[in-house]
């Protein structure tokens, strides 16, 4: 009996060898070929856009700024009109006509007794012919021809400050306006930049995804030659199969995430239809700093552009308020004007050519407009304060945004950090799992969960990273931090 069992045991270590002597040689092709691979013919190489490149081509062509900007040159134009009410009106007119005038059936008469009459002046003596009725009727037309030059000048001394009001209030809107429209180039340039972290974190995640599917093709195969051997069950390599299979849609939903991550990115950049292009990755090294939160708060209100556009609107509509009382005061003017007239119509009594002057001043005051102006007033009132409310508010706004933004940064470093420890622990595990699996202590099972493992704790990692970029840059932009290239 001792005798048999020694072939026995010898046989199957024989067998064992020569099973081992079979993956090595397995091995070793497959190492070979993947040494000398196939060649083929190399894709064009895509033409590589910068984190700049990609925000200046947004900022030169943005619906969204261009509205800012064209909003911004109205209230420009509103500034210059609100000068212009200190100016003189200046009117000047000219009116030429020419009429023809037909008297139906008017009695004719004939020339009768000439009387003179004495007048004081000694030798002169007035003339008076008569008119004597011929009996005959007939119709008669007269010609005549009209002009005049008119000018105006009148210039607004006083009107209860109410032009003052409308000139601050105008500056004021100017300043909101410009606010604007570099807070907009900062949600510009936020925007892009997303869209660029999130390019650049699918393209991370499909070269995770295909390393992910060649570990299990390299897995299934080492089953399939373990089940030849007879070392391991059909199961063992069905589940293999059927992680394989999972892998290779991983890798499908992967490169579906870089065409529409591309599709946003060149949608951010006012470019919808903009041909394949590639990004830089290196712009995921990272030192994970993140500040105290405390000091965050004032660099806000300072800084931030929207505030400052919520506070000049807030000045605005208390000038509007001095606008709305200017009614309550009397209104002076000033004016002068001139006049020139031909008229050659025969019916005129008087000189053909006459010219008149004039100039003065008029005072007016409304005394009872039908509540008209109390009402005004208290309308801009009202608007001021619903301003000082939605200043208070913004306010209010950025500081809970500054703080989620904060926790963001700090949730994505620690994720980071973790992500790393856990590559290590998982790159191990499946190690391990491996070397059970092989040894027979192990299941298959334990393999794919070990490289579940690993290919999660990458995901993880490349996740972080690109969450605690855009984190930064929304911080950024919510601390009112002017990036470059929003600025040039």
């Amino acid at each position: 009996m001792s005798v048999s069992r020694s072939a026995t045991e010898g046989r199957r270590l024989s067998t064992a060898v020569v099973g081992w002597l079979l993956v090595a040689a397995m091995a070793g092709t497959v190492s070979a070929q993947e040494a000398a691979p196939v060649a083929t013919p190399a894709a064009p190489a895509l033409p590589v856009l910068s984190l700049d490149e990609c925000v200046r081509l947004a900022l030169a062509d943005s619906p969204t700024l261009m509205i800012t900007e064209e909003q911004r040159s109205i209230a420009a134009q509103d500034v210059r009109g609100a000068w212009g009410a200190f100016l003189p009106n200046l009117t000047i007119g000219y009116n030429w006509q020419k009429s023809e005038r037909t008297d139906f059936d008017v009695a004719q008469t004939v020339a009768g007794t000439t009387y003179e009459v004495p007048t004081t002046d000694p030798g002169v003596t007035l003339l008076f012919p008569t008119q004597i009725p011929s009996g005959l009727v007939a119709d008669e037309s007269v010609n005549s021809k009209y002009k005049a030059l008119t000018g105006r000048a009148t210039l607004n001394v006083f009107d209860g400050f109410a032009k003052y009001g409308t000139l601050n209030s105008a500056k004021y809107n100017l300043d909101a306006a410009d606010a604007t429209v570099g807070y907009t180039r900062e949600r510009v340039v936020e925007d892009v930049v997303a869209a660029y972290y999130n390019l650049v974190r699918f393209q991370e995640l499909a070269d995770v995804a295909r390393d992910t599917r060649e570990q299990a093709a390299r897995e299934l195969e080492r089953t399939e030659t373990y089940f030849r051997l007879g070392s391991a069950a059909k199961s063992d390599v069905l589940q293999q199969r059927v992680r394989l299979e999972n892998t290779k849609l991983d890798v499908v939903v992967a490169d579906n995430n870089i065409k529409q991550g591309q599709a946003n990115l060149a949608y951010a950049m006012n470019r919808p239809l903009e041909a394949a292009f590639a990004v830089d990755r290196a712009v995921l090294q990272t030192d994970f700093a993140v500040a105290d939160v405390a000091a965050l708060y004032g660099e806000a209100l300072a800084n931030r552009l929207d505030l400052q556009s919520s506070e000049m609107a807030a000045a605005a509509r208390r000038q509007d308020v001095k606008t709305a009382r200017g009614t309550l005061y009397p209104r002076l003017d000033i004016f002068g004007s001139y006049n020139r007239d031909n008229n050659e119509s025969p019916f005129k009594f008087g000189s053909q050519i006459s010219e008149a002057t004039a100039f003065g001043y008029s005072v007016s005051w409304s005394v009872f407009d039908r509540l008209a102006t109390y009402t005004g007033v208290s309308k801009a009132k009202a608007g001021a304060r619903i301003a000082e409310y939605q200043l208070q508010q913004a306010q209010l706004n950025a500081q809970v945004e500054i703080r989620q933004l904060h926790n963001a940064l700090v949730e994505a470093r620690e994720r980071a950090g973790v992500s790393r420890e856990t590559i290590v622990q998982a790159e191990e595990g499946l190690r391990l799992a491996q070397e059970r699996y092989r040894v027979g202590a192990g299941t298959s099972l334990d393999v794919i969960t070990a490289q579940v493992n690993l290919a999660s704790a990458r995901s993880q990692e490349v996740q972080a990273k690109c969450d605690f970029l855009i984190a930064r840059a929304s911080l950024d932009r919510a601390l009112g931090r002017r990036s470059a290239a929003a600025v040039n």
